[in-house]
């Protein structure tokens, strides 16, 4: 990992113009994470913006992300053009002035119009495309305006740790589901000399991490510790990035949360919680699937500890039902060698899908009659 680091830090460093790509939705570490790439990179006297289409869902970043709440688009050419088979030009030159640059066209035999001009923008400037919490750029929508040449022109640096996350970069900072995207982050920023990540920056780190952990109560590796350590001799504030952290508890999150809550049954003497959401739930809250793990948190506190707790959740973006578990990880475990899927935090989200409620609850129920 530190030889792909160092080779990232070299190829920004060549670099003036970098785009950033996320995926649509992305959860807290996500975010966060981006928000430090953006504001390290502006130290370093980069420009960062958005792929068109591409910047993140603004309804769920926190204030203390400017840079997400007001993404900046990456800039392109401006062309001005002129018809030389009408307007013959025998010279072009420009004079740069104190606040302007004028270009100056000689004409050949016929004066020039204002009518013989165009404007029209041209390419991205981009040197490097950093890809932050995406498995896999072929399931990536078609971008607006966005030549797909432009992938296979532009180097790709990878920032991930999805365990279907596919190696598509020509620098690959790919990291186990346990490692949060804002501590590989902070490391590729750490090692900017004279560089290292200010207060602020160290705090939005801070709540990533804390944010991806569950604050704290998913299992922590050593080198996560270390990481945290690192951020707060850098003067992260701890109780601020919780605060961050726990500010995905919007309004709209809570009402989600409600809904599951409602539609909500115990099974196998109390050990089984069983919770659904309907696409109308996500819709008459304007929320998405990744407030999931949210809600799982939400319907753990609602009741008595119960050895799992099955939320099956409708996705609006592939029309199926999705089943995320939560609960005692030997349970847990259990039901994901009998059922892949991906861990984050403590919550397991399978990665099979189902046609309606009745089937999914129908193989799970099965799977933990084996179990328990």
């Amino acid at each position: 990992m530190e030889q792909e680091l160092q080779k990232a830090r070299e190829i920004i460093a060549k670099s003036d113009h970098i785009g950033l790509l996320l995926p649509a939705h992305p959860d807290a570490d996500c975010y966060t994470a981006a928000e430090a790439l953006v504001r390290t990179m502006e130290a370093l006297g980069k420009h960062t913006g958005f792929l068109p289409g591409r910047s993140p869902d603004a309804a769920r970043v926190q204030d203390a992300c400017t840079h997400m709440l007001n993404p900046a688009p990456l800039v392109r050419e401006f062309v001005i053009g002129i018809a030389t088979a009408e307007v013959p030009v025998s010279q072009l030159r420009y004079e740069k002035h104190d606040d302007r640059i004028d270009i100056v066209l000689s004409p050949r035999s016929s004066p020039i119009r204002e009518d013989s001009f165009s404007f029209r923008e041209g390419k991205i400037q981009c040197d490097c495309i950093i890809a932050l919490g995406l498995p896999d750029i072929e399931t990536l929508p078609a971008l607006d305006t966005v030549d797909p040449s432009f992938f296979t022109e532009t180097p790709i640096l990878v920032i991930g740790n999805d365990p279907d996350q596919k190696s598509y970069g020509e620098i690959n900072l790919v990291s186990p589901p346990d490692v949060p995207l804002s501590e590989t982050v902070a490391a590729l920023a750490a090692g900017n000399p004279g560089r290292a990540p200010d207060a602020d920056t160290a705090t939005i780190l801070l709540a990533g991490i804390i944010a991806h952990t569950d604050g704290f109560r998913a299992p922590v590796q050593a080198h996560t510790h270390a990481a945290v350590a690192s951020l707060l001799g850098l003067g992260a504030r701890h109780d601020d990035a919780r605060a961050i952290a726990a500010a995905e508890e919007s309004f709209g999150m809570r009402q989600l949360a409600a809904r599951a809550v409602v539609r909500s049954k115990e099974t196998n003497g109390g050990r089984v919680l069983w919770s659904f959401l309907t696409s109308d739930d996500f819709e008459k809250t304007a929320r998405t699937g990744a407030d999931i793990a949210y809600v799982a948190r939400a319907l753990a506190q609602s009741g008595p500890a119960r050895r799992i707790s099955v939320l099956l959740w409708h996705d609006k973006e592939t029309g199926r039902v999705r089943v995320s578990a939560g609960g005692d990880s030997e349970v847990v475990g259990m039901l994901n060698e009998r059922e892949p899927g991906t861990i984050h935090g403590a919550l397991l989200t399978l990665t099979a899908d189902f046609a309606s409620f009745v089937e999914a609850e129908e193989r799970i129920a099965s799977l933990l009659r084996e179990i328990l």
